[in-house]
């Protein structure tokens, strides 16, 4: 059904559809405060809503077209129906969909549509964030999923005005472990002893699509047991998805790396087999976009979470007790020193200089006083005598320590 109303949404549908934005269009800020930027604006009324983050609207007196709500990704629905009891999905799914249900009803049908670019689609379907009118309020639906955890947050390119908003209110509802991010919330699943963690690399050295490989989600385990994790699978904040085979385990003290390119896979490497990268890569122009690395568990409970960047109670364990020093001496060297009493594991954290990158992947021990000299590409590249900066940052973009020269700044 989803399908067959993304083709009817397409873009040369979308000219008559209502959806255009004429020459003078109507504009509002996308969002409360100040300096929100300014958003082209729809009045529509809803026919009904096929799932968490669609609804069918009709704009001025057209025919109902299917609507994608901007910045949100709910669960899978497979099953489409007006009739609830006839919907099946994922867990979570008909859940997200019964609250925006709940929504446009209390706003007696009237949505209010807005959204940076009329040209915004996503899969043929008019992107759109959706609003509706609740005692004399609009309330932004995306937002409210979001913030009471029933749909997973989703930056979409070109249509910016949510991205921070919604990130610091997902990250409140992990905190809060709401619906999605409560681990048990679909029943009683496998390993639930498991301590097991996830984090990415979204931005691999060069460019992204020649080194698809470089792209990876990782699974820790820095438990004591081994833990059996097939039919567990990965996911992007988008649709994609990798699952585990029979079989697949992540030993006590160890990990597994999924890759997302192709090649042979192996007890600690396994392969996505994808064709372009996926994960989002934070752009100093939109600052608020980032993504993430989810782990579910086969119930779909979602048992492991690595969302980048870090909105909300971010930190490091290696704050105060490491630091950066970078030598002009014709070689570029930037060094990682230990300043505290006590060794400490680099692992998980990542230095940055220019458009360079290392990550400590694994066991990296540095023991009181030491040092070592990080590899940043060409050091001479980086390390240029009229200014710049190298930082030391957790897996999830925090910045643990700065260093800045010349013209460069922190």
């Amino acid at each position: 059904m989803l399908r067959r109303l993304a083709t009817l949404a397409a873009s040369a549908a979308l000219l008559v559809s209502g959806f255009s934005a004429p020459a003078q269009a109507a504009t509002v800020a996308c969002r409360p405060g100040a300096g929100s930027p300014r958003c082209v604006v729809w009045t529509g009324t809803v026919a009904w809503v096929p799932d968490g983050d669609t609804l069918l609207v009709s704009v001025a007196g057209k025919r109902a077209r299917s609507i994608r709500v901007i910045g949100v990704q709910a669960m899978e629905q497979y099953a489409y129906s007006p009739r609830p009891a006839r919907r099946r999905g994922e867990c979570h799914a008909l859940e997200a969909t019964a609250r925006v249900e709940q929504l446009v009803k209390a706003g007696k049908g009237v949505v209010r549509l807005t959204a940076q670019h009329a040209s915004s689609s996503s899969r043929g379907r008019p992107l759109r964030s959706v609003a509706v009118k609740i005692k004399g309020r609009w309330l932004d639906i995306g937002q409210d999923l979001v913030r009471s955890g029933f749909v997973l947050g989703l930056s979409f390119p070109g249509e910016t005005a949510w991205d921070s908003v919604y990130a610091v209110a997902s990250a409140d509802a992990a905190l809060a472990h709401r619906r999605i991010w409560d681990d048990d919330y679909c029943g009683a699943g496998p390993a639930r002893g498991a301590r097991l963690t996830v984090s990415a690399n979204s931005d691999p050295d060069g460019t992204d699509t020649l080194d698809l490989n470089g792209e990876w989600i990782r699974i820790g385990n820095p438990g004591s047991r081994t833990v059996d994790v097939s039919g567990w699978w990965v996911r992007d904040s988008g649709l994609r998805r990798y699952t585990f085979k029979r079989g697949t385990v992540v030993p006590a003290g160890g990990r597994i790396y999924v890759h997302v390119g192709k090649g042979r896979d192996t007890a600690t490497d396994k392969y996505w087999g994808l064709t372009a990268p996926i994960l989002t890569n934070v752009d100093p122009v939109r600052p608020g976009a980032g993504d993430g690395a989810y782990l579910f568990d086969p119930q779909g409970d979602l048992r492991q979470a690595f969302v980048y960047p870090c909105r909300v109670r971010c930190g490091s364990p290696l704050t105060g007790k490491i630091d950066l020093q970078v030598a002009h001496d014709g070689a570029g060297r930037v060094s990682v020193v230990n300043v505290s009493r006590r060794a400490v594991d680099l692992q998980g954290h990542v230095v940055i200089g220019g458009r360079y990158q290392y990550r400590f992947r694994e066991r990296t021990v540095l023991p009181p006083g030491g040092s070592m000299d990080v590899p940043l590409g060409n050091g001479g590249a980086v390390v240029k005598k009229a200014g710049g900066e190298v930082r030391l940052q957790t897996a999830d973009m925090w910045t643990v320590v700065c260093r800045a020269w010349g013209s460069g700044k922190c």
